[in-house]
Parts: C-alpha cells; structure tokens; sequence
C-alpha cells in the first residue's frame, strides 16, 4: 500500500473550560458564538478562528446528537443500529438551527481569518453508525450505501455554498473514518474516497475566492489511488494561514493538502494544490459510485 501522510498533531487548541461549561444552547445562538470564538482566539494568541464548536456538526445535526468530552464537544452516540434504520430523504443540514447559526457566525466575522471545518460523508455517516457496520454494509448493501452518501453529498454541498457565501474563505474537510490505510484501496475507491471526490467535484464549481484544504491523510489517500495530482505552488509568506488566504485568491486553485491546516510555520516556500483527476476508473461525465463494481 502506498505511503499515508502521518498526522503529526498540530492542532493544540483546547477548548477553554468557561466554554466548555457552557450549555449546548450556544450552538444556536450566534450572537454568543462569535463572543466566545473571539475570546478563545484572543486567549491562545491565534488569528484564525475555526468553527463550529463541534467536530463533526453534520453528524450531530442528522441524528448523533453532541456530547460533551474533555476538552473538546463531539458527537454522541450512534442513533440507528444498521442502515436500514436511516431515511436519507429526511437528511436535511440546511433547515438545521445549528447550522444556520455557523453561517450568521461567518457573515458576522467575515473580515477575520475564519476556517470552516467540515467532515467528508463517509465519516458523517460514520458518527450515525459503527463505522464496522458500514464496513460490512460496503460488501452487503452497497446500494443502500450509495444511496445514503449521495444525499449526504447534496446535503453538505449546500451548507458549503452557502458558507462561501457568507463569506467563508478557508474550508477544511478530513476523513477520519474512511482514509485508504483504513478502509483498503478497493473501498477506499468504490465507497469512502469517492463519495469525497463526489462532493469535491460538486462544490468545485462554487469556490471562486475560498478554497478547500484537505487533511493529510486525505489528499495523500486520494493521490495514491489516482484520484487527484498534486502541484507544487510557490508562496511567499512562512505563516501556513496566510498561505491559504492567499491561494483562496486565486481563482484557478479550488484544493490543496498533504498538509495539516493546523501548522504555523512553513518554511518550504511550498503549497500542495490538487487537481481532481478522475482517470479512467472515474469517468467524470459519468461520475456515480462504483460500489458493486470490480477494480
């Protein structure tokens, strides 16, 4: 198996223990939120902001619920036992109170440095069931499968659009369930990595002045599978955040990864940008979900 970038940990925010004694209720009040996404940048002498609050806020809003762990709120328990249990028609993120309020959150500190993380599907779908369910479901019930992705796609490229919208330049997207060193290369193709692919083809269209960065682990899983190219991007500043900020200018750069989003420094004059590159396997007029097939 090809090499996968190693996460180092460079995310060493905490989340301070006044927030984290706050009620939940917060994440519907936007008001609130930028106060306490003020305060907590201003308290680790940060620039950027990230929101939300909570890792994996898609997968709390269609049915995880958010729990409270310690030192950072994620999502709770699974609700549905198997596939079968989840009616993707009724997977809605827009309509959500929580959501709704991340974007008041953008629209209202859209001059700061602000950097919206989103999770891929197959890892949103992994906080709604054991993530060895959907491992088995992927051999099992692959239609069932595709079926429940694909909305979970459309749902999640709304909210990123209108995150742009709002005013949002710098996304990031992860994958902690699904990455081709944890699922192997025939799923990591046929389920988790393209369902990625899918939502990144799908919002690639609406980027113009923001841009997508992907985890490491990632970008490095799609390049081995032919996924996606990397290109080598001269930069200037040694400050990684400024990096991105300036690449969301750029109105040909849509991706970039083989890096952390967290890192401070970078010192290599270097930024990874990928090129989403389907190849033959993938044919991007063409492009669906190949769990039943054989590669």
């Amino acid at each position: 198996m090809a090499q996968i970038w190693k996460c180092s940990g460079n995310d060493i925010r905490t989340m301070p223990q006044e927030l984290w004694e706050k009620d939940l209720s917060i994440l519907s009040n936007p008001k609130e939120m930028s106060e306490v996404l003020l305060f907590w940048k201003e308290l680790e002498n940060r620039k950027e902001m990230v929101l939300p609050l909570v890792q994996n806020l898609e997968g709390a809003v269609l049915g995880a619920g958010v729990m409270k762990r310690e030192n950072y709120w994620t999502t709770g328990d699974y609700p549905f036992s198997t596939l079968k249990e989840i009616e993707p028609d009724q997977f809605s993120l827009m309509k959500d109170d929580r959501i709704q309020a991340v974007l008041a959150v953008i629209k209202t500190l859209r001059d700061e440095p602000l950097i919206l993380e989103v999770e891929a599907p197959f890892s949103v779908l992994a906080s709604l069931v054991n993530p060895m369910d959907l491992y088995l479901s992927m051999q099992a019930e692959p239609e069932l499968l595709e079926n429940i992705l694909k909305r979970i796609v459309s749902e999640e490229s709304k909210y990123i659009e209108a995150g742009v919208q709002a005013g949002c330049h710098i996304f990031s997207m992860a994958e902690p369930a699904g990455t081709l060193d944890m699922v192997g290369e025939k799923y990591f193709k046929e389920c988790s990595g393209k369902a990625a692919v899918m939502l990144l083809k799908e919002i690639e269209g609406f980027l113009s002045g923001s841009v997508v960065h992907l985890c490491g682990k990632l970008s490095s899983s799609m390049i081995a599978v032919q996924m996606a190219e990397e290109e080598e991007y001269s930069v200037n500043s040694e400050e990684y955040l400024e990096n991105l900020l300036e690449i969301a200018k750029n109105p040909e750069i849509h991706f970039v990864g083989q890096r952390c989003i967290h890192q401070k420094k970078n010192r290599t004059g270097i930024v990874y940008v990928l090129k989403l590159s389907v190849g033959e396997y993938y044919n991007a007029q063409e492009f669906k979900f190949g769990i039943n097939q054989t590669t």
